[in-house]
């Protein structure tokens, strides 16, 4: 407890005007407000351990319904979120470090529309400043999962999704969620997104569910809902950056290990080209070629015949009052060769999230300063099936890879 104040004595010296830190470190309760997740403090490929579960929230969620790459139809959704709990996965009952689950159960007015339980992998904490003297942390985790059709009646703005008859009524979703904690009132705030792609994205050839379904159509569950601008926001994710870092689970023999984060020594989005991935429509899907390269020798490159970034537009938040912000998001994913650091390497998918804006951000570590961070967040986790590690689509899905990028 000590180095933790100590640490937040040293934030508050360097950035107090900044981010706020002094009046945070006012509070009798700064010492358990701001608290690193301590996966920077191991050796190079070494294990660290964290504990980050989040309580149930439930809020006005926004419902889109995607047509030929352009907004169709919303409506309205109240969502509830489950307790963030650890996964237990093996026969001792030993939870895996970072791997959570929540149950989400999505409503229409009183009648519930979906019912499902969510795999999250926890992806990276920092810190922002929302306003002068107000210091939030955030925690992010990227989450996959089937969600049930509980009822045909008003399931999405635009009806009953064609894939969920042939899967037993369950429609695979990706997405993200974040946590905010305000030190100074000490309320949280939460912002996230679920989608299903069409088929060339959801149901692809060459895996389970694939086949023709909604070729035309993507699903959408986004909240807060107040202030949210479907499809708004132009930030494309390009450039080069030595911002932030990689990780891995060894996942090996179950329950898996967390590894340390890993610095990113340097990474690189090039654009190649806008298309509709969805059918006829406007060319909103982003491509790119994504190369990161670690510390400690880890690698993400493209491969022969590998699907390039991709990133679609969600949306917007608008209000600058209100977590998160003024904020763009955008699904992404990706198919890359991740080459450990201790060597092992394989060819599979990721899915993950981008925002871009919002309030300005910092990075929080116990071994390295407090320093900005650039604005556009991207994070992606890769899709296997564990412990073997066959790569894996359309389907739910649990991670050992882990990207955290800034550009």
């Amino acid at each position: 407890m000590k180095l933790l104040i100590a640490r937040l004595a040293r934030l508050a010296s360097t950035f107090g005007s900044t981010l706020g830190l002094a009046a945070a470190l006012a509070l009798p309760s700064a010492a358990q407000c701001l608290q690193p997740d301590n996966l920077d403090t191991s050796v190079a490929c070494g294990g660290a351990q964290t504990s980050v579960p989040q309580k149930t929230f439930s809020h006005m969620g926004l419902g889109i319904c995607w047509q030929n790459c352009q907004v169709g139809s919303t409506g309205n959704y109240r969502v509830q979120w489950g307790n963030l709990t650890q996964m237990n996965l093996n026969t001792a009952g030993m939870s895996s470090c970072a791997w959570y689950g929540s149950r989400v159960r999505i409503f229409n007015g009183a009648t519930l529309m979906w019912d499902g339980q969510m795999h999250l992998s926890y992806a990276r904490t920092w810190l922002e400043n929302q306003t002068a003297g107000t210091v939030l942390q955030v925690w992010r985790y990227l989450v996959n999962g089937d969600l049930r059709i509980m009822s045909t009646n008003g399931p999405t703005p635009c009806g009953v999704p064609g894939c969920v008859s042939s899967a037993q009524g369950l429609m695979r979703m990706t997405g993200y969620i974040d946590y905010a904690f305000d030190c100074s009132t000490q309320t949280w705030s939460r912002a996230w997104m679920l989608h299903h792609g069409c088929d060339a994205i959801d149901h692809v050839a060459g895996y389970p569910r694939a086949g023709t379904f909604h070729p035309g159509q993507s699903y959408t569950f986004v909240g807060p809902a107040a202030g949210f601008v479907p499809g708004a926001g132009m930030t494309l994710e390009n450039g080069t950056t030595t911002s932030e870092s990689l990780r891995r689970w060894d996942a090996t023999a179950l329950p898996a290990r967390c590894g340390s984060e890993e610095p990113v020594m340097g990474a690189m989005i090039n654009p190649l080209n806008m298309t509709c991935m969805c059918a006829a429509g406007p060319a909103n899907y982003y491509e790119a070629q994504l190369t990161v390269f670690g510390a400690f020798g880890t690698t993400v490159t493209p491969f022969p015949g590998s699907d390039p970034f991709r990133s679609f537009p969600i949306g917007q938040w608008t209000n600058p009052a209100v977590f998160p912000g003024v904020e763009e998001v955008r699904w992404n994913s990706n198919e890359g060769s991740f080459v450990e650091c201790t060597g092992v390497g394989r060819n599979e998918p990721y899915f993950g999230v981008t925002t871009a804006g919002g309030y300005q951000a910092f990075s929080f570590n116990v071994s390295t300063p407090s320093m900005p961070l650039s604005p556009v967040f991207v994070d992606q986790c890769n899709s296997v099936t564990l412990p073997a590690g066959n790569a894996t689509r359309n389907r739910p899905f649990r991670s050992d890879h882990m990207l955290n990028l800034n550009f």
